[in-house]
């Protein structure tokens, strides 16, 4: 099981990550749908 300070460390490094993919495009304007799929997106690459 994973200790708390381990849990933020994974939280702090996925949140890192989305802000990496957002700023490879920074004049893109995301809708909440395109959003969604990137999130889902990560979520299924990070499985694997």
């Amino acid at each position: 099981m994973l200790s708390e300070k381990e849990i933020l460390m994974i939280q702090k490094a996925t949140m890192f990550d989305f802000k990496q993919i957002l700023e490879a495009n920074p004049d893109k304007t995301y809708t909440v749908e395109e959003l969604k799929h990137l999130i889902d997106t990560y979520i299924a690459g990070a499985g694997q």
